[in-house]
């Protein structure tokens, strides 16, 4: 009998007894490893013994409600692989092992908000195994923890009660379980809904040791001891249930600090920064707060600043309220552009476990967006977190996508230099042509270059257009062998397509056809219960239309490519220097761009001189020729003027004795008539004496005449004074 159906036919045979506890956690005092060191261990005590008989028939509810039956496409279906559909529904049982009153539901609270109590992955994994093997309803036996629990099954974990005691209360999820519904023979084949049946055979074993391994001791060690087991398991698919657990177990993202950075990030904005209480966070043993590494994921953020925690943090920091406008817009601005990539766009709106997931996966945007700064949010992103949150909280989401950015060197396919999606796009052309030489010329010689149709591939893991079933499958490779999965896929996808690729000839027909239609040769016409089971998983809304692919076909064709790390090296080293020979053909072409600019400057401003001189020499010349005519007639008139001269000094020369003969003719007139003046002025002069003489004696005559005058004046009135006083006396 084999390990495995070993091991599960022990667990079924001690259901009724008290469930296996959790195995012991290695080296239980070293601390916890996480992307921001060592986090305190977080201790469990162990399930509390089952409940007596009587008490749980007690506590039992007098009316019996009937088992809730399974759905073909709910996450847990395939735990009824096992039975038919028309197999008889399990008879009901006390709960066992689990809150058995309705009142404990209410008074169980759930984890603290500090994480202190929230499960570990090992102990999800313990409760998912058990319900893996003993097939238990969620009503039955082991009843899962209640409140938030991952897509798909990756399970948040119990709660604990006053005393110590872990009490595991549920509720159930809707639709988790139905019946299984018959086939649907109207619709084509190949198609989810065309055969919705249940499989009737027995469910390939899984292998829970080995998974169980991983998850306990990781998957460094289980690969050293059973690398080749590992390796078989992975590409057969990891177990839905437990898909979650397992990628960040090899991922190594489980960090409770990362997860208070997210909703601290998350809440950044919004009406809870200013009014959810901040989380309680750890503080080391030397005072200080813990810090949280950001994996390198920029060479500006070693180390990510963990929010101070007081005494009176109910309120918010002074600091956020003074936000600036700026940030604010900021902010409103990366909301805006992440709500707008989302909805139809992230290719999983059909999917029925797609509802409720938009607001974690515009968290997640965001968060990074903030958390990552220098990246801050890219279209592509989206798509790569979406398969996420189908198996795991948003939270851990959030993790494991900081991990893949960092650890797995998605980051740098978003940089602004893109110089990560450059090289895979350089690796993945050079073992094209390696792989398929014929379909690679082909395609240089339409001009269809890998980033015309392999750049989404990398950017979204390949989830930006096609089945979700086949995504899940390509991230259980990324996260065991990291980015080079994506070539393995990308050329089993170009080897499987070659003979159709080579026999279109136009650009467009190729590209449409690397594009959108790349899977379909994977489509399985004739899909059995098993493989329409797998891909109904998460239900769908669309079901009639949707493909059933063969997905193992893919990932074995995948696994078959051989790319050894000696060929990635060495193509690495050419794309190295590739790009360094670019890089400097770059700097001197820029170099000699910046050369010739001042080159050319330089010209300019010859040409500018050389403009000016001409002018200058043309100004120049013009007044040279203006000088030459102006000389040329002063010369003529210079002549002239000498000869004026010459003629003058003869006249003068020839003409002194008649200017002396005029000016003694003149000087003897001027005498004669200077004699006459004076004659005439003696005769002037005698004149004036006689009228003076004559003036004096008329002046005598007045004042003679005055005085007398004067006299008859006193007399007149001598005459007037008599004359008035004989009036008076009479």
């Amino acid at each position: 009998m084999p390990r495995a159906a070993k091991s599960r036919q022990n667990t079924l045979e001690s259901v009724p007894e008290l469930p296996p506890a959790v195995p012991e956690k290695e080296n239980d005092n070293e601390p916890v490893k996480g992307l921001s060191g060592d986090l305190p261990t977080l201790n469990y005590p162990p399930p509390p013994p089952p409940p007596q008989k009587s008490q749980t028939f007690m506590a039992t509810s007098t009316v019996e409600k009937p088992p809730v039956t399974r759905k073909v496409s709910s996450p847990f279906a395939w735990f009824s692989r096992a039975r038919k559909a028309t197999s008889p529904s399990r008879p009901t049982s006390p709960r066992r092992n689990t809150a058995s009153s309705l009142q404990s539901l209410t008074t169980n609270p759930d984890s603290n908000d500090d994480g202190s109590h929230q499960p570990t992955l090992k102990d999800r994994f313990h409760i998912l195994r058990l319900q893996g093997e003993s097939a238990i309803s969620a009503d039955e036996n082991l009843a899962l923890p209640q409140g938030r629990h991952g897509r798909a099954g990756s399970l948040q974990g119990p709660t604990k009660e006053d005393g110590g005691q872990l009490s595991p209360p549920f509720t159930p999820r809707a639709n988790s379980f139905s019946a299984i519904s018959s086939p649907t023979t109207k619709l084509p084949p190949g198609t989810v809904a065309g055969d919705a049946a249940g499989p009737s055979e027995e469910q390939t074993e899984v292998n829970w040791d080995l998974w169980q391994s991983v998850v306990y001791e990781g998957p460094s060690a289980v690969a050293r001891t059973s690398g080749d087991e590992l390796i078989r398991a992975i590409a057969n698919g990891i177990p839905q249930p437990i898909r979650g657990v397992v990628w960040q177990v090899m991922a190594e993202s489980k960090n409770d600090e990362l997860e208070q950075v997210y909703r601290e990030l998350v809440a950044r904005g919004t009406d809870k920064e200013v009014t959810q209480p901040p989380a309680v966070r750890r503080i080391s043993s030397t005072g200080e707060k813990e810090s949280i590494a950001s994996s390198a994921s920029s060479v500006h953020s070693d180390v990510s600043a963990t929010p101070q925690v007081n005494g009176n943090d109910s309120i918010a920091s002074p600091e956020r309220k003074r936000m600036s406008k700026d940030e604010t817009a900021a902010l409103q601005k990366l909301e805006k552009t992440i709500r707008r990539d989302l909805g139809a766009r992230t290719a999983y709106s059909k999917y029925i476990a797609s509802a409720g997931l938009q607001d974690g996966l515009f968290g997640i945007c965001k968060a990074y967006a903030l958390y990552d700064e220098p990246v801050g949010y890219a279209q592509g992103m989206n798509f790569i977190a979406m398969p996420l949150l189908f198996n795991m909280p948003e939270e851990e989401a959030f993790t494991l996508f900081v991990r893949l950015m960092s650890k797995y060197n998605l980051r740098s396919l978003f940089t602004a230099e893109m110089t990560g999606l450059h090289m895979h796009l350089y690796l993945f052309e050079r073992l094209l042509e390696d792989y398929e030489p014929a379909l690679y010329c082909h395609l240089r010689r339409r001009c269809v270059p890998p980033n015309l149709y392999a750049t989404q591939w990398f950017l979204t893991l390949f989830a930006y257009r096609f089945p979700l079933q086949l995504v899940l499958r390509v991230y259980d490779l990324v996260l065991s062998e990291g980015l080079g999965a994506i070539l393995k896929f990308g050329i089993a996808l170009m080897q499987r397509n070659a003979q159709t690729l080579l026999g279109m000839k136009d650009m467009v027909q190729l590209s449409t056809h690397l594009k959108e239609r790349l899977f379909d040769v994977y489509i399985d016409k004739s899909p059995s219960a098993t493989s329409i089971l797998e891909s109904g998983f998460f239900g769908s809304t669309s079901g009639s239309d949707k493909e059933v692919y063969r997905a193992d076909e893919l990932v074995r064709d995948a696994c078959a490519v051989v790319i050894t790390p000696e060929t990635l090296a060495a193509y690495t080293s050419e794309f190295e220097e590739k790009s360094r020979a670019e890089r400097d053909r770059e700097i001197e072409l820029e170099s000699l761009r910046n050369e010739n600019a001042n080159l050319s400057t330089r010209v300019r401003k010859l040409e500018l001189r050389t403009q000016q001189s001409d002018a200058e020499h043309v100004d120049l010349a013009s007044s040279l020729v203006r000088t030459k005519v102006e000389n040329d007639s002063l010369l003529d008139e210079n002549e002239s003027l000498k000869m004026q001269v010459e003629e003058l000094r003869k006249m003068v020369d020839k003409q002194p004795q008649e200017v002396e003969d005029r000016l003694k003719g003149e000087m003897d007139k001027i005498m004669a008539r200077n004699i006459e003046v004076q004659d005439s002025n003696r005769g002037l002069e005698e004149q004036v004496q006689e009228m003076e003489q004559e003036l004096v004696g008329t002046k005598m005559m007045y004042a003679q005449l005055n005085a007398e005058h004067d006299a008859l004046k006193q007399k007149l009135r001598d005459i007037q004074n008599m004359l008035a006083s004989t009036d008076e006396q009479k």
